[in-house]
C-alpha cells in the first residue's frame, strides 16, 4: 500500500520518489484527489466561438461537454445523461440549441435545461423529477488568454486567483488574438507526467538537441510561483567581435535561428518571423550592427504581422519579455512556452488506467486578426511510432519518454535526482502534486512549492 505522506516527505530539490510515474495506486489518488480539485485546461475559445459549437474534454473518468449556449455564454457540463449515464457527445461540433440522448431521447438546450423527458408523468408514482433531476450538471468555467479552464470543485478559488502570478506577467501579450496554427495529439507510452516533466526544463537542451547550440548556449535559470513554475535563459549581449576575426554576419545568426526553430519545430517562431528573418537578408547589408538588426527585425516582424491583420504587442518590453521566461508550467497539466510570435502551449493526460500510457496534446498558436476564424484540424497519432516524421524536434525529445518510463521501474531506482538549480520547475510541480494527493478532502493543498 502506498504512503503518499511519506512519499511527500521525502521530496527535495534534488530528490523526488519514482512510484508516482508506474504505481497504478497514483491512478486512483489522482481521480480521487488531484483532477477533481484543479482548474483544467480544456479547450480554446475559438472551438466554440458559436452559439452552439461545442467540445468534449476527457480527463481519467471525467468527460466534460464545453458548449457555446445561445446567449453566447460558454458553459461546461458533466457530459452525461442524468438518466441513465449514456456520454451524450464526442469529439467536437455543433449541436445547435438542442442536445439530445440518443439512447431515450431527453433533450436539454445550450444552457443545460431539460426540455423534454419522454413519459415524465410516469416518474409521478414515485414523486415525481424536478429540474434538479433532468437538468445537465453544471461544471465551473473560467476564460484566459482565449483558453478555456473547467473545474469540478465548487470550493476552489477564481480561475485568476488560481493562475497567480501568470495574468499579470502575460497582461501586455495580448494572447487573445492569437489562432491555432496546428494542433496534434499523440498516444505515448510513458506516464503523463514523464512527458510533462520531459518538457519542464531546458537542463537537456545540449544533449538531446545539439542543433541548437549552433546559435550559442546560455545557462538556464528555473523559478518557483506558488504551485506554478517557469525555466528561462537570461539574455546575454554577445560579446564584441575581434576586430582580427571575421566579421559577423548578425542579420544570418538571426535568419539562421529563426529558420531552424520554424524548420524543425514549426512552432515558437512562425510564418510572421520567418518572413522577418528573410528580409534581413534582403534589406540590410551584411555589415549591419548587432543593434541594427535587432531594431529592423522588430519593425519587420511588425509589418509582416499588419499585412495579415494581426497586431504586434507594441506594449510588451525586454523586461516583460525577461518575466514571461522559456516556459510555464501551469499546474498540474499545462505547460505554455511565450514568444512575440504566439505561443506553443502543451497537455498531458493519463491515457485510461494505464500508468504507462500518456495523451499528451500540442499546440501552436499564432497572432491573428482579432476575429480571424480557426480552420485547423486537429492530427490524431495513435502510436509514437505513426509520429515519425511529423516533428524532428518533438522526436527528439519523444526518444528519451519511453526509455524513461522503462527506467524508473529499475531496483536501482528510488528517486530521481533533479538539477537543484535549473530544474525547479520537476521539484516545485512534485511537491504540489504530492500535496494534492495527501491533503484531506474538502481541504486545499498548500500549492506553495515549498
Amino acid at each position: 500500500m502506498v504512503d503518499f505522506a511519506e512519499l511527500l516527505s521525502t521530496i527535495r530539490p534534488d530528490y523526488v520518489p519514482v512510484d508516482g510515474y508506474y504505481k497504478p495506486e497514483f491512478v486512483a489518488r489522482e481521480k480521487q484527489m488531484l483532477w477533481p480539485h484543479t482548474w483544467l485546461m480544456a479547450c480554446r475559445e475559438e472551438l466554440v466561438a458559436k452559439p452552439g459549437q461545442y467540445y468534449v474534454f476527457d480527463i481519467a473518468d471525467e468527460s466534460i461537454l464545453v458548449v457555446r449556449s445561445k446567449d453566447g455564454v460558454i458553459r461546461a457540463f458533466h457530459n452525461v445523461c442524468p438518466h441513465r449515464g449514456r456520454r451524450l457527445k464526442e469529439g467536437a461540433g455543433e449541436t445547435g440549441d438542442s442536445i439530445v440522448c440518443r439512447f431515450h431521447g431527453w433533450t436539454w438546450d445550450s444552457t443545460g435545461e431539460n426540455r423534454l423527458v419522454f413519459h415524465k408523468e410516469d416518474w409521478d408514482a414515485t414523486g415525481g423529477i424536478c429540474g434538479v433531476d433532468v437538468n445537465l450538471g453544471e461544471v465551473r468555467v473560467g476564460l484566459w488568454e482565449g483558453w478555456v479552464f473547467v473545474t469540478l470543485d465548487p470550493e476552489i478559488e477564481s480561475l485568476e486567483e488560481y493562475l497567480h502570478p501568470l495574468p499579470d506577467v502575460f497582461a501586455k501579450f495580448d494572447y487573445k488574438n492569437t489562432r491555432l496554427a496546428w494542433h496534434k495529439t499523440v498516444i505515448l507510452e510513458c506516464n503523463w507526467k514523464v512527458v510533462l516533466e520531459a518538457f519542464l526544463e531546458s537542463y537537456h537542451t545540449a544533449t538531446t538537441h545539439p542543433q541548437a547550440l549552433k546559435f550559442g548556449s546560455r545557462k538556464p535559470f528555473s523559478q518557483a510561483h506558488g504551485k506554478h513554475s517557469l525555466f528561462a535563459f537570461h539574455f546575454v549581449r554577445p560579446p564584441e567581435p575581434d576586430p582580427s576575426a571575421p566579421p559577423v554576419d548578425y542579420r544570418l545568426a538571426r535568419y539562421a535561428y529563426v529558420e531552424e526553430m520554424n524548420r524543425t519545430l514549426g512552432a515558437l517562431w512562425g510564418r510572421h518571423g520567418l518572413k522577418a528573418a528573410e528580409r534581413l537578408l534582403t534589406d540590410l547589408p551584411e555589415t549591419a550592427t548587432f543593434d541594427e538588426v535587432n531594431q529592423a527585425f522588430v519593425r519587420f516582424h511588425s509589418e509582416a504581422m499588419a499585412e495579415d491583420g494581426a497586431r504586434y504587442p507594441v506594449e510588451v518590453a525586454p523586461e516583460d519579455l525577461q518575466r514571461a521566461g522559456t516556459a510555464w508550467n501551469v499546474f498540474p497539466n499545462m505547460i505554455v512556452l511565450p514568444t512575440i510570435d504566439g505561443w506553443q502551449g502543451y497537455r498531458a493526460r493519463p491515457n485510461g488506467d494505464d500508468p504507462d500510457s500518456a495523451i499528451f496534446d500540442i499546440w501552436w498558436l499564432e497572432r491573428s486578426a482579432p476575429d480571424a476564424p480557426s480552420t485547423v484540424e486537429p492530427e490524431f497519432y495513435p502510436t509514437m511510432e505513426s509520429f515519425k516524421g511529423v516533428c524532428y524536434f518533438l522526436e527528439q525529445d519523444f526518444d528519451n519518454i519511453k526509455a524513461i518510463q522503462q527506467g524508473v521501474k529499475s531496483s536501482r531506482m528510488k528517486a530521481i535526482r533533479p538539477n537543484p538549480a535549473q530544474e525547479v520547475t520537476i521539484q516545485t510541480f512534485e511537491r504540489t502534486y504530492y500535496e494534492h494527493l495527501v491533503a484531506p478532502r474538502g481541504q486545499a493543498p498548500r500549492g506553495d512549492g515549498r
